[in-house]
């Protein structure tokens, strides 16, 4: 049996850690991205097999929904739960950050493409 660590920054990191998941969560949160074929028109570039298991992912922990789109049965709709909302906060800061400390970062002509702005 796996041992968990009690550290809240070791759990979090293990549910949020890879690459992709706080994409996603930017992109549902504040990109209003819903669709698969949204998420995946992102501009990171994430593969088909990644975005579905890092859908599958997020649903597991209870940071997204999924349910049926009633306009198109057979697409689904992903919507962020209270607690991928409680991480707002925590991904404004990490815009922030990465804003302020990334020399080589390019200048966005659209800001809310790439983050909460």
């Amino acid at each position: 049996m796996k041992r968990k660590n009690c550290c809240p920054i070791a759990q979090a990191l293990g549910v949020l850690g890879d690459k992709w998941s706080l994409i996603v969560l930017r992109d549902v949160i504040f990109g209003k991205k819903r669709h698969f074929n949204d998420l995946l028109a992102s501009p990171e570039k994430i593969s088909t097999n990644i975005l579905a298991n890092r859908l599958k992912t997020l649903q597991e922990e209870s940071l997204l929904c999924c349910c049926v789109d009633a306009e198109n049965r057979r697409s689904k709709i992903y919507t962020p739960t209270e607690k991928a909302q409680d991480l707002v906060p925590v991904l404004v800061e990490l815009y922030k950050w990465g804003e302020k400390y990334n020399d080589e970062a390019d200048k966005v002509e659209n800001p809310s493409q790439a983050g909460p702005f």
